[in-house]
């Protein structure tokens, strides 16, 4: 076998290494999208669609994706003017996947696991029972008067109550001093996304859906003679990664103007 030949027969391998890296690559992102999309439409629940779908089977294919990525692109350098940008991609589209996972996890454990904001725990802004039997049936989280964060041996905030929390992790959880009119909530609420169920002289409920996975936060404002309280809660999951927090804070800003 003469020099040009086997030079020939390695790039073919080399080609064949970053094609197949490239469609192990795709694995990752594809699962992702299918499991987002599959579970905002209600083709499987949010458990087998986040839990194992998204967090197990694509953050697997991933690192396994990262790793073929790399041979890739070892391999591309024998031809890399034909090979280099499918073998970036091979490497690249799995390594988002896994950034976004370490991204999750590191704000997972930056935040307090709970689910629950209110500007006011000692009379929390309860919903109507219309909004609960319709919007929330069935919904794992309750709806709580007092509730405490999960049980968890070695956490800082295990067992502790959701009031302190909240008054130690999210200082723009506060009132707004005055009575805001109805309208302007609405106004408000709609202009940040929410869709907003009903409203009163007293209070408007609504609700917040996430654009992936379409996980659903439910918010309550009370508008009281003195004062008007803010309350986002989620329907699923222990955590909300600091949502409801920032929700409440940015609607409390938006009132207060």
């Amino acid at each position: 076998m003469t020099r040009i030949e086997r030079q020939s027969k390695g790039r073919k391998a080399a080609g064949l290494v970053v094609w197949l890296a490239l469609v192990i690559g795709l694995v990752a992102p594809i699962l992702l999208v299918v499991a987002a999309l599959g579970t905002k439409a209600g083709a499987f629940d949010w458990k087998f669609g986040f839990g194992v779908m998204s967090r197990s089977w694509a953050s697997t294919a991933a690192m396994i994706g990262v790793a073929t990525g790399l041979v890739a692109l070892l391999a591309a350098f024998t031809d890399f003017r034909r090979l280099g940008i499918p073998a970036l991609i091979a490497l690249l589209l799995p390594a988002a996947v896994l950034g976004g996972y370490f991204h999750l996890k590191q704000t997972a454990q930056s935040v307090p696991p709970i689910h629950d904001v209110s500007t006011d725990w000692n009379d929390p802004p309860g919903f109507s029972k219309a909004f609960m039997k319709r919007e929330r049936a069935g919904a794992p989280n309750p709806v709580e008067n007092d509730p405490r964060a999960p049980v968890k041996p070695g956490s800082p905030w295990s067992g502790r109550r959701v009031a302190e929390i909240n008054a130690e992790t999210c200082p723009g959880a506060k009132p707004v001093p005055r009575m805001v009119p109805a309208d302007r909530v609405r106004q408000v609420l709609e202009s940040k996304g929410l869709t907003v169920f009903g409203s009163a002289p007293w209070m408007v409920e609504a609700t917040a859906e996430s654009t992936w996975f379409g996980f659903k936060d439910d918010v309550v404002v009370r508008m009281g003679p003195t004062r008007t309280d803010v309350r986002s809660i989620s329907r699923v999951g222990v955590s909300d990664l600091g949502m409801n927090c920032k929700r409440v804070t940015e609607i409390v800003q938006a009132l207060s103007k």
